[in-house]
């Protein structure tokens, strides 16, 4: 349900910044990555626009006391606002989520995960990123999950799409032609 509230929003933020290059529109999701994380540190910061009895004056004064205090663009300025008066602060980090994938697509990065048993070196993320990177077509930025139940293998997960190279997944594919035999 949230990502439904954000897309409009970061959807619009792009529309109002596309002749941005792209590395004003990574300051822009910077920027709004920091009003995230200044949200959840200070958690009764976001409640005080969602009281009712908070006038809205009040509420753009402390939009603009943010925005000043963070040297936030205009454009980053004007969606905290429009995102106050509409009571939707509260979803700003899946704003930036959204308008990140908006702005990955733009510039043809595809983001990705690999789950691994052991913490791997950056050398084999940047290899198997660069695997997934010829065999996918756009460029694969990969992150890194220690999931010590995999055993041995990995599962790497792009978009929709799900690399299951874990040894449960290979012991599942003998036992089931194993079981057909």
């Amino acid at each position: 349900m949230s990502r439904r509230v954000a897309r409009p929003y970061a959807v619009a933020l792009l529309e109002v910044t596309a002749r941005e290059s792209v590395p004003a529109l990574r300051q822009i999701e910077g920027q709004l990555a920091t009003v995230v994380e200044l949200f959840r540190a200070e958690p009764e910061l976001v409640r005080v626009f969602e009281v009712p009895s908070v006038a809205p004056a009040a509420k753009r004064r402390l939009v603009d006391t943010v925005a000043e205090s963070l040297a936030l663009r205009p454009e980053v300025h004007r969606l905290l606002i429009a995102l106050s008066h509409h009571v939707r602060l509260r979803f700003l980090g899946e704003v930036v989520e959204v308008f990140r994938e908006l702005v990955d697509r733009r510039e043809g990065i595809v983001r990705g995960l690999v789950e691994v048993p052991v913490q791997p070196t950056p050398q084999q993320v940047e290899a198997l990123a660069r695997a997934l990177t010829s065999l996918l077509g756009a460029r694969v930025e990969l992150g890194a999950k220690v999931r010590p139940d995999l055993l041995a293998g990995f599962v790497v997960r792009v978009g929709s799409r799900v690399f299951d190279g874990s040894l449960l997944a290979q012991v599942r594919r003998f036992a089931s032609g194993a079981a057909t035999e």
